[in-house]
Formats: C-alpha cells, sequence, structure tokens
C-alpha cells in the first residue's frame, strides 16, 4: 500500500512540474496536457522498472477531481440556457447522423489497416462510451487490451489535437494559451465551500446509484444545475481548484500507460491518429452544414462533436470560454446513443458478417 501510495504522489509530482512547464508554453489546457504526456512517457519508459505489480491511479482521487468539473459545469447552467434548447435540434440530430458514420468509418479504418479480428475493430471504433466498449468486447470475444489501448488514446489524441486546429482556426492562441484563465476569481465563500463538497458527495452518489453514463461527472453537474436554476444562485469555484482538477485528470490518464509493449502501442498510436484525424475531418464538415441551421457557433459545435471524454471536452470549452455545458449535453448525448446501440448494431450486423 506504501509503494502505491509513493508512486501515486511520485507521478503527482510528475504531473505538476510538467504542468507548470506546459503553463509556460503557448499550449493549450496546459495543465492537463503537459501533465498527461509527461506521465504517459514516464509509464512507458520507467513504469515496469519502478511501479508496483499492476499499478493503477487512484480512480476514487480521479473521480472526486470529475466531480469537481461536474460541479463547475453546472454552475454555468442558466434559465436562458434551458429556454433555447429547442434551438439545439439541428445539432442534436446532426450529432446522431455524425455518430453512426464516424463509427462505421472507424470500423473499416481498424478493419483494414489494423487487420483486427471484427468484435475487435468494431468496439475499437465506437465514437464514445469507452467503459461500455471495453466491457461489451470482453462479451463479444474482441481483444480487451487493444479495444482499451485505442479509447483511451482516441480521447488522448483528441483533446491535444482539438486545442491546437481551435488556435490554428484563429489564428493564434486561445483560451489558456493566450493567457485566459477559467475563471477570474481566486478565493472561494464558505458557503461556496459547503455546496461544492455538498454537491460532490451528492452528485457521486446520485450517478453510481442511477448508472448515469459518465456518473462520475453527470450527477454532480445536475446537482449543481438544479440547484442554481431552482435557487438562481451562481456558485464560483477558484481557479486553483480547476488546475488541480486538470493535473489529476492528465496524470491518470498518462499513467493508463504503464506496463505497455512499445510495438502494440505504436500500431495502436498509427492507427488512432489515422481514425481521430477522419473524425474530426468528418465533425468539421458537420459543422459547416450545421452553422446555417443551428444557432450555436461554430466553435462550439466543433467541440461538441469532436468525440473525446465528457470531462476532458468540457475542460476544452471553459479553456476557450465556450458553453461547457452546452458541450457536455452533446456529449452525454453521443455516449446514450453509441452505447444504446452498441450491443444491437453488433448482433443484428457484425455477428452475421463473422
Amino acid at each position: 500500500m506504501k509503494s502505491r501510495l509513493f508512486y501515486t504522489a511520485l507521478l503527482l509530482v510528475f504531473g505538476v512540474t510538467a504542468g507548470w512547464l506546459a503553463s509556460k508554453t503557448l499550449l493549450p489546457i496546459p495543465w492537463m496536457i503537459g501533465s498527461l504526456l509527461a506521465c504517459a512517457a514516464w509509464s512507458i519508459k520507467f513504469g515496469d522498472k519502478i511501479a508496483p505489480p499492476s499499478y493503477a491511479f487512484p480512480q476514487k482521487l480521479r473521480k472526486c477531481f470529475i466531480a469537481v468539473i461536474g460541479v463547475m459545469i453546472g454552475s454555468q447552467v442558466t434559465p436562458d440556457l434551458l429556454r433555447q434548447v429547442t434551438t439545439y435540434i439541428p445539432s442534436i440530430f446532426g450529432l446522431l447522423i455524425f455518430s453512426w458514420c464516424a463509427h462505421f468509418l472507424n470500423y473499416k479504418i481498424f478493419l483494414i489497416f489494423g487487420k483486427y479480428d471484427r468484435a475487435t475493430a468494431f468496439f475499437s471504433s465506437a465514437p464514445g462510451g469507452l467503459m461500455e466498449s471495453i466491457a461489451m468486447s470482453e462479451q463479444y470475444g474482441g481483444e480487451i487490451k487493444i479495444v482499451t489501448l485505442q479509447q483511451f488514446l482516441r480521447i488522448i489524441l483528441v483533446i491535444i489535437l482539438v486545442p491546437i486546429i481551435i488556435s490554428v482556426w484563429f489564428g493564434g492562441p486561445v483560451g489558456s494559451a493566450s493567457g485566459t484563465t477559467v475563471n477570474e476569481n481566486s478565493n472561494i465563500a464558505v458557503i461556496d465551500l459547503i455546496y461544492i463538497l455538498t454537491f460532490i458527495a451528492v452528485g457521486l452518489g446520485l450517478g453510481s446509484q442511477l448508472r448515469m453514463p459518465a456518473g462520475h461527472l453527470l450527477g454532480p453537474m445536475l446537482v449543481t444545475a438544479l440547484f442554481s436554476v431552482g435557487m438562481n444562485y451562481r456558485i464560483f469555484l477558484p481557479d486553483i481548484l480547476i488546475v488541480v482538477a486538470q493535473i489529476i485528470i492528465g496524470t491518470s490518464l498518462g499513467a493508463r500507460f504503464f506496463g505497455m509493449d512499445k510495438n502494440i502501442l505504436w500500431t495502436a498510436t498509427r492507427l488512432s491518429l489515422i481514425s481521430v484525424i477522419s473524425m474530426l475531418i468528418l465533425a468539421f464538415l458537420f459543422v459547416m452544414a450545421l452553422q446555417y441551421l443551428s444557432v450555436i457557433t461554430p466553435i462550439t459545435l466543433f467541440i461538441s462533436f469532436a468525440p473525446g471524454g465528457v470531462t476532458e471536452m468540457s475542460l476544452i470549452a471553459l479553456s476557450v470560454a465556450s458553453s461547457p455545458a452546452l458541450v457536455s449535453a452533446h456529449h452525454i448525448f453521443r455516449i446514450i446513443i453509441t452505447v444504446s446501440l452498441l450491443g444491437f448494431i453488433y448482433n443484428t450486423w457484425i455477428k452475421k458478417l463473422n
């Protein structure tokens, strides 16, 4: 136990140091990306030599700080945002079509270029529902290690590439890369701290009991949103809390590369690059078509369609002063659609091909 705690502390030191160094550059969301890249490189190079056997980053710690992001997003839900919900129908419908197209495109990439069997290719190609894809791949005979790696690489590459693409889109650094902070406050009121801790505890319990997709994010987000709208009260989180959350999330993602075979990693990375770039091009085409039908800005649409994790894409939205609540709503819908259809599509289409 002590060695696991020591190794976790060591990873966090790397994460903080790399995040701080990255914050001095023009790298977007530097605290998360810096800690992610540093801990991934460390885990691949030295993880087997130093880390305890079968090491895994403490998930309870990670979930608590993902819950912090959930509270942050929920606090930005306003009555005006809810009143405009009907105006989001074109983008929601477009996201439905996009999810199907992206899944089929990925499936062909993994089947043709990766030479994966059909089950492994199908569940590796799901543009959402990371844990559900992994669990179902095992159920249907897929290579669970490959599916796990491809799903994690999808999220990691998306959160690295999307901010860079947005910076190129604007013709210069944006969001945290240009000096913008997530919040403008550095202090926190005692009453806000009590609310935050309460919403985290209640939200995590709610997300777990109801088995929500990304429940550790969605539960606290819903509880906070209901309170914010019902009581007409805005909770403000200090900058340092969001920075710490980014470090924890980035470090935990980087730690996933512990014990990874370099040859398998290289093949999966090459395939994931093809897959992610293809999906981002597809997302851009959908955004170009939908910008004339939707009131949502093209940047917010692009972040909403980019197939990363809910938490990470919400952080990107916060970083570029987009609407994190709106982005989260789209990503949760994408995950629900993807997960609910995974088993049905596999049984009615892929299984027959086998």
